[in-house]
């Protein structure tokens, strides 16, 4: 695993692929969706992994993804008015990775499609991440700042799905707005979508 040294925000790349994808399955592996998703942690973190590296291979070709040493990282992807995301072969590769478990991955995939905003070019947040030890310590906030510059220069909106109040009440710190949440399966968790611009 090659990983970034230095401090502030760097721009990953290929060679990052798992660090970031190490980030996002320790930050995830007991997020909001995570019992719902894969009840069991053991087969839980066995998905996991491969399909946060599927995730972050995608981010760094086709979008963006902004990292703070080992310790945090958020991908970006800037969208026009269509926000489809294609993923090579993603059918056959989400069944491979998830198993049993890809129905409710396929519901989730759905319902953010379907309530995603369209008609109006946006900055698209898909994941910020923090490893747990170093949550809460201001890295998701410099993450935040450093891409909100620049979309601010741009006069760029950003759009984000929260996993729940919590990190909704975060994001909302940061200038977004609440759109309303919706949930992703009628037994499921509910996401909270949220826009944001600089004005």
């Amino acid at each position: 695993m090659t990983s970034i040294t230095g401090a502030g925000v760097h721009r990953a790349a290929a060679p990052h692929i798992d660090l970031v994808s190490d980030i996002l399955t320790a930050a995830f592996l007991h997020g909001d969706l995570a019992p719902w998703l894969i009840p069991d942690e053991i087969e839980r973190r066995r998905v996991y992994r491969p399909y946060f590296r599927m995730l972050a291979a995608h981010a760094v070709e086709h979008g963006r993804v902004d990292v703070i040493g080992e310790d945090a990282c958020a991908l970006w992807y800037d969208l026009g008015d269509d926000p489809d995301l294609t993923i090579d072969d993603y059918d056959r590769r989400l069944a491979e990775i998830t198993g049993p478990a890809l129905p409710r991955f396929q519901q989730i995939d759905e319902a953010m499609h379907r309530y995603h905003p369209r008609g109006r070019p946006h900055a698209y947040l898909a994941f910020l991440a923090v490893l747990p030890g170093r949550q809460g310590t201001g890295l998701g906030t410099a993450l935040l700042d450093h891409r909100h510059a620049e979309l601010t220069r741009e006069d760029r909106p950003a759009y984000l799905e929260a996993t729940g109040p919590a990190n909704s009440a975060l994001y909302q710190r940061k200038g977004y707005q609440p759109l309303g949440p919706f949930p992703v399966a009628p037994d499921g968790p509910h996401l909270h979508p949220m826009w944001w611009t600089s004005h």
